[in-house]
């Protein structure tokens, strides 16, 4: 969290800013930024530039600024703000309130307007000129066809291949047990041991949870969600869900159906 519903709804945020001219860059801790970046370089490449364009890949929010490209990464906690206005009130394992000491990095521009990361945990990063190159496809319209090429020789967990960026981009860890739970398969289950007709029904679970999600207001709005606690049950079934680790992450599901 965020997820690719979360950051698809700061891309349109930030999309209102388009055609404006960075006046100022501030960034509130060198820590925040990633790779070989530096406040000098940032400074440079923006100040005086215009935000000429602004896209998403999986989980990664890109601003065309000028000659360069800065890519803002949202962590567990981190929110945009365009103008003062929130692009979302409320995440979950954070808290709602907007405080100035949370603020990691922000453009001014020269109208008198303003975009800012606010990231309390301070999870995410900002880098200038990432390589998206590194990124798998944005899960949003993934094709069977595609899911059946790297599912196929994966000695992988299903649930690691679906959070693994490189392979396909966007899908968190709540998308991810929504996903495996409306498809029917176990988080455990080995990627290459997937039928045909188990890849299909992954496909389009990936593409119908994320529309429906999308619909509802976020990746914590699945049916799943208000289960994943000690003693939750499936919401199909009834049966007492399952809490293992998986791919490093907490996973929730149902023994009973899912296989």
């Amino acid at each position: 969290m965020p997820e690719l519903i979360e950051v698809e709804i700061y891309r349109k945020a930030a999309a209102n800013s388009v055609g404006r001219r960075v006046s100022a860059v501030s960034v509130f801790s060198k820590n925040y930024l990633r790779g070989k970046t530096v406040v000098p370089d940032l400074q440079s490449a923006l100040c005086g530039a215009q935000l000429d364009g602004v896209q998403r890949i999986g989980k990664l929010l890109l601003l065309e600024i000028g000659t360069a490209v800065v890519g803002f990464r949202f962590g567990m906690t981190g929110r945009l703000i365009v103008d003062g206005e929130v692009s979302i009130s409320g995440l979950l394992y954070t808290t709602a309130e907007v405080q100035d000491r949370h603020v990691r990095f922000a453009l001014e521009f020269d109208d008198g307007g303003s975009l800012a990361l606010l990231d309390p945990r301070s999870f995410g990063n900002v880098e200038l000129n990432p390589d998206a190159s590194l990124l798998g496809p944005d899960a949003i319209g993934v094709s069977e066809a595609y899911l059946r090429k790297v599912l196929q020789t994966s000695r992988a967990t299903l649930k690691s291949m679906l959070l693994d960026q490189q392979k396909i981009s966007g899908i968190g860890n709540l998308l991810c047990d929504e996903i495996l739970w409306r498809s029917g398969l176990a988080p455990t289950r080995i990627g290459s041991s997937l039928e045909p007709k188990e890849i299909e029904r992954v496909t389009c679970a990936i593409n119908t949870t994320i529309e429906e999600l999308t619909e509802r207001g976020g990746s914590h709005m699945g049916d799943l969600q208000s289960q994943r606690h000690p003693g939750g049950v499936c919401p199909s079934d009834g049966s007492e869900l399952l809490r293992t680790t998986v791919a490093g992450r907490t996973s929730w599901w149902c023994p009973e159906h899912q296989h």
